[in-house]
C-alpha cells in the first residue's frame, strides 16, 4: 500500500505553505495518507478566529480525498483539540494518539519534549515564530535570504535543549514499545537517521521545508523527500 506521510502543515498560520501541500495532494497514486500532527494550527485559530481561503481549500481537499481513501490523523500539540475525542473515526478519517504498524511507531512528540511541558511558553514561541514569519516575507522582498523564523526556531529549541534530548527519547519510546522505527514530526526538521539500533525519521514541516514520507508497506520502503529530493538515509549508528 503506497501511503503518504506528512506532518506539521499548521492550517492557520500566515507560513503554511497552502499552494504546495495542494500540489503534493494532486498526487492520486497514494492509497492511504498518515497526518503526524500538528496538520491543523488550533493554538493560532484560537487567536486569529478564523482560517484564509487558501487554509479552508487545503482543509477541503482533505476531506475529498476522505470520501475514497484512508486517512489516520495523528494529534498534535497544536491540534490537541483532537485529542478529546480519541479514538474516533468520521468516515474514512481515524483520529489516534499514535500507530504502530510493522514494528514502525507513528507519534507526533510533543510529549516527549521538554517545552511543551511549559505549554504558555510553548504557544508564546508559537505566536512570536508566526510573526517572524511576516517579518521574513517582508525582508524577502528587500532581497535579503536570512530567515528569521527558522533562525529562531533552532535558537529556541536550542535554548532547551538541555531539558531534553528529543531525538534519543524518542528513540528510548520506540525501544521500549519494540518497534525499530520511530516517525515522528513537530520539531520541523526532516531527519532519517540511526540512533543506535533505532531507525529515526523526522517527517519535517510544510512551513520552512516541504517534506514528506512515502512508505510503501508491500516494498517494506520508507523513504523520505524534501523539496521533492531524497534525503538518503545515514547509517551511523549515534548513541
Amino acid at each position: 500500500m503506497k501511503t503518504l506521510v506528512i506532518s506539521d502543515v499548521h492550517i492557520g498560520s500566515k507560513g503554511c505553505q497552502t499552494e504546495a501541500i495542494l500540489e503534493l495532494l494532486k498526487d492520486e497514486s497514494y492509497e492511504r495518507y498518515i497526518l503526524v500532527g500538528d496538520i491543523i494550527d488550533g493554538w493560532l485559530f484560537k487567536k486569529y478566529k478564523k482560517f484564509t481561503y487558501d487554509h479552508t481549500r487545503v482543509i477541503r481537499r482533505f476531506l475529498k480525498i476522505s470520501k475514497h481513501k484512508e486517512i489516520i490523523w495523528i494529534s498534535g500539540n497544536h491540534d490537541e483539540f483532537l485529542r478529546k475525542y480519541m479514538p474516533i473515526e468520521l468516515g474514512n478519517i481515524k483520529v489516534l494518539d499514535e500507530l504502530v504498524e510493522d514494528g514502525i511507531w507513528f507519534c507526533h512528540g510533543d510529549k516527549y519534549d521538554g517545552v511543551v511541558k511549559l505549554r504558555w511558553l510553548g504557544m508564546l514561541g508559537s505566536i512570536g515564530y508566526d510573526l517572524a514569519i511576516v517579518i521574513d516575507r517582508f525582508i524577502k522582498k528587500l532581497g535579503y535570504k536570512t530567515s528569521l523564523s527558522k533562525y529562531l526556531k533552532n535558537n529556541v529549541k536550542g535554548a532547551i535543549s538541555f531539558m531534553v534530548d528529543f531525538e534519543k527519547e524518542m528513540a528510548r519510546q520506540t525501544a521500549k514499545r519494540k518497534c525499530h522505527t520511530v516517525v515522528c514530526g513537530h520539531i520541523h526538521t526532516p531527519e532519517d537517521k540511526m540512533l543506535g539500533d533505532i531507525r529515526y525519521i523526522n517527517t519535517g514541516d510544510w512551513i520552512e521545508n516541504n517534506s514528506f514520507i512515502n512508505y510503501d508497506t508491500n516494498k517494506k520502503s520508507i523513504r523520505l523527500y524534501n523539496y521533492g529530493k531524497r534525503i538518503n538515509h545515514s547509517n551511523t549508528s549515534k548513541k
